[in-house]
């Protein structure tokens, strides 16, 4: 009675496959070592679970459909569990072959086989709840080493789970020799890119230390969950480290690092291209809302016993956000690109291929493009790219802060120099002037005083004393040029000497008066005071010429008089010329001087973005 129950079983295991086997087996043959599995798979239709393999097994052909992506046997979004089979007939020398399954979109792998003599071998499973010494064979993908005889047909029935994200088996039949020289050159690439981003990631962070920018810590941030996701998708990550009291986390461990390493990415990209100095506010504050909701997303999976709704919200919803963040990188990046900074162009370079592959791999996960995952290992390597391309921006980066730092040092050392020395100079300006009127006033009144002279002769002395004095007060008193225009402050100025005994000063203007910078003003009205004190000192000139001429894009300032000129046997500057020249330096302003017994002119030319 066993015997018979037996024989009707594997009857109508025969029958159940024979159609199946009938419209499609690949077959194996000499110089193939690596061949994809994908285009010959069949998907099992019905309710698909691991105790249900009896079911599966006794199906008809009606209940499977042939998969019809070219690189992957694909179940979508919502299928967290299915089975598929597939035949295999060696006609090959070769018969130590291994079945690998890419662990990127599978958490769990089980694989039976029935023999031509209707012999049912079971696989242990495997999957990212067993370490690497734990697995069947000892490697990141999930494998099994599979023996297949010459002329032998094998039925391949396998299970796959993934409980979280969108699941697709990637599965290939190898010979051992093509397996495991695979496997070692990736496994060396694969260290050889992380220690890449890891050195990336410690020069932001060293950068960080040097120059205390934010940039160079975002970066660093950056780089290592950068280094996470690869250690996460390679399966790296799953093959050393189990956390058995809840291995929804664990599954999970790509997604999570896929949100963090995009939150960074967000984050830096907004630093690096300075968007809320350059870009419309909309555009900053929705990268930085989206980047760190990105990062916030990250660590509430991270979280053991989260409800299942929303793990699978926050999991599903990743493929649409990481999307809509590859186009806003690439907007912004475009937009960006006009300033014709070095930084730009090398992330530019660094980021479009990855960029590109991730915006072909979401549409793969759409299901709106078939894109060869074949070959997915070699995304991996993408880091190396965008790694050494932005690091390399980073250096220009850091380079030109470092010498602009500098720079502005430099500039801040000569500008302290100027104000003291302008500083002593009005100091001994006013000392002298202090000396020789005040000075000689009091001494002229004490003589007056002694001699008993005429009160209307000490009362004259007096006044002009102050009137000294007045004079000296109104050129210390600050001037306020946010209530009145530097025309009018000059023109006021000039109008000081209308009543002047021996000179006569005109003032005059030319364009459309524009506002420049009130320090800037300040420092004008300073030069031209001291223009006007040096050619009544030493000019011994009779008229005098002040004129503004507005200009498109500066300032130009003459004065002029019909004096004796300038010394050409002096050797050494005034105070005042020393002072002007320090003057017109401080507000990159030039100047000239053009003098002969006929007179003096003076030209200052003032940029109206002077400092």
């Amino acid at each position: 009675m066993i015997r018979y129950f037996y024989s009707c079983l594997i009857s109508v295991i025969c029958l159940s496959s024979c159609s199946l086997q009938a419209q499609h087996t690949l077959v194996l043959r000499n110089n193939e070592n690596d061949v994809i599995i994908s285009p010959h798979a069949y998907v099992y239709a019905g309710q698909a679970s691991l105790a249900g393999f009896d079911a599966v097994l006794h199906s008809d052909s009606a209940k499977f459909v042939r998969n019809t992506s070219p690189e992957e046997i694909n179940y979508g979004i919502n299928h967290s569990q299915a089975w598929c089979v597939f035949f295999i007939r060696n006609e090959s020398d070769q018969q130590q072959w291994i079945l690998k399954i890419q662990q990127s979109r599978v958490d769990t792998a089980q694989l039976y086989v029935v023999h031509e003599n209707n012999v049912i071998e079971r696989f242990p499973m495997t999957g990212h709840f067993q370490t690497l010494s734990e697995r069947p064979v000892h490697s990141l993908p999930f494998a099994y080493a599979i023996s297949i005889k010459n002329n032998e047909t094998l039925a391949f029935y396998l299970y796959t789970a993934r409980q979280y994200g969108r699941h697709a088996a990637i599965t290939n039949l190898q010979t051992k020799d093509r397996f495991e020289n695979y496997e070692y050159g990736f496994n060396i690439a694969l260290g050889f890119v992380c220690g890449m981003v890891v050195l990336a990631s410690f020069l932001g962070f060293f950068l960080f230390l040097f120059v205390r920018e934010k940039l160079y810590i975002y970066y660093c941030i950056y780089t290592t969950s950068f280094f996470f996701v690869l250690l996460a998708d390679t399966g790296f990550a799953h093959a050393i480290l189990f956390f058995p009291h809840d291995q929804t986390v664990t599954n999970g461990f790509t997604i999570v690092f896929y949100y963090l390493m995009g939150g960074c990415l967000g984050v830096f990209t907004i630093e690096l291209l300075q968007l809320k100095q350059y870009a419309k506010p909309w555009l900053y504050w929705y990268g930085i809302i989206a980047s760190y909701s990105f990062c916030l997303f990250a660590f509430v999976l991270l979280i053991p016993g989260l409800p299942h709704v929303i793990r699978w919200s926050l999991v599903s919803s990743s493929y649409y956000l990481a999307f809509i963040t590859n186009i806003y990188i690439l907007y912004i990046l475009s937009v960006s690109v006009i300033k014709k900074e070095p930084i730009v162009y090398f992330y530019m370079a660094g980021f479009f291929f990855t960029s590109v592959v991730g915006l072909l791999l979401t549409l793969s996960d759409f299901q709106l493009l078939n894109f060869p995952h074949q070959n997915k290992d070699f995304y991996y390597l993408t880091p190396f790219a965008e790694v050494l391309c932005v690091a390399l921006g980073i250096g220009i980066h850091f380079s030109r802060t470092l010498k602009e730092r500098v720079r502005v040092q430099l500039t801040l050392n000569q500008t302290q120099d100027q104000i003291i020395t302008i500083q002593e100079d009005e100091r001994r300006r006013i000392a002298q002037d202090l000396h020789d009127d005040v000075g000689n006033s009091l001494a002229a009144i004490k003589n007056m005083v002694v001699q008993k002279r005429e009160s209307t002769q000490v009362v004259a002395e007096i006044n002009n004393l102050v009137n000294t004095v007045r004079t000296i007060s109104h050129d210390l008193m600050p001037i306020d040029f946010n209530e009145f225009s530097l025309v009018e402050i000059i023109g006021h100025l000039v109008n000081k000497f209308k009543d002047h005994p021996s000179i006569s000063i005109d003032f005059d203007y030319t364009g459309k008066p524009i506002k420049i910078k009130s320090t800037t003003e300040l420092v004008i009205y300073r030069i031209i005071n001291e223009i006007i004190t040096n050619i009544l000192k030493h000019s011994q000139a009779t008229k005098a010429f002040i004129q503004l001429m507005y200009q498109e894009t500066s300032l130009v300032i003459t004065v002029e008089d019909d004096g004796i000129g300038m010394q050409p046997d002096s050797t050494t500057e005034g105070i005042g010329l020393r002072s002007i020249r320090l003057r017109a330096a401080y507000i990159d302003a030039k100047i000239n001087f053009e003098s002969d017994e006929k007179g003096t002119l003076i030209i200052l030319e003032i940029p109206y973005g002077a400092t």
